[in-house]
């Protein structure tokens, strides 16, 4: 198998795409081996190019190609079932955790502070630790990590990361406490921690989508 996900910002690393870092956890869970390539927007294979639309992550399974993560992690857990990522619970929460991201990346791509955008993330966090006071053990569904938490391990991980970075003198306020254990205990999961990538490529990814 081969993956195919955006580069680092020097063309040859891999880059700090929240999806494809989802997808490489899955298949990191499920012991499974895959090449993964790093590509830029100039130098993606050509049918990669015309007849996917560039899209990434991409998975090439021999003549099987799939793109979109959610899409690549339920080829994934159908197709390899020895070891299943999902539970039962995770349907639901994935739906409870959806808007996060969408909140996260509008508040981090506008240069000036703006709090209506912080109350809407901030609402979104709210969400994820009234969850975590019913969950009943470290992570979103159970006592070990499953498909919820690796989705949304890697949207922490640039969450901490840029909080850290663009307001420092704010981030110990702005997280929920529970919020916060969930975070680290997620983030120093293997599937989560040994496919990260540098905080640096995190920052220079968000710096560059500020305006």
């Amino acid at each position: 198998m081969e993956l195919y996900v955006k580069a680092g910002p020097d063309g040859e690393s891999i880059g700090d795409c929240p999806f494809a870092h989802f997808v490489r956890a899955v298949i990191h869970a499920k012991g499974l081996e895959c090449k993964v390539i790093p590509r830029t927007k100039d130098n993606k294979p050509d049918w990669l190019v015309n007849d996917y639309d560039g899209k990434m992550p991409c998975l090439k399974n021999g003549d099987t190609i799939v793109t979109e993560s959610s899409t690549i992690v339920n080829y994934l857990e159908n197709s390899f079932t020895d070891v299943q990522v999902e539970c039962d619970q995770d349907q639901s929460v994935l739906h409870l955790t959806q808007g996060f991201f969408p909140a996260f990346a509008a508040f981090m791509k506008k240069e000036e502070y703006d709090q209506k955008l912080w109350n809407c993330l901030n609402e979104e966090l709210g969400k994820l630790d009234r969850h975590m006071e019913t969950s009943g053990g470290p992570f979103l569904c159970k006592m070990f990590p499953t498909l919820a938490d690796l989705n949304l391990g890697p949207k922490l991980y640039h969450l901490k990361i840029t909080l850290a970075h663009f307001y420092p003198n704010k981030v110990n306020q702005m997280l929920p406490p529970r919020v916060k254990a969930y975070m680290e205990e997620v983030l120093a999961c293997p599937p989560i921690a040994e496919c990260s990538y540098p905080a640096e490529h995190v920052i220079a990814g968000w710096t560059a989508a500020r305006k």
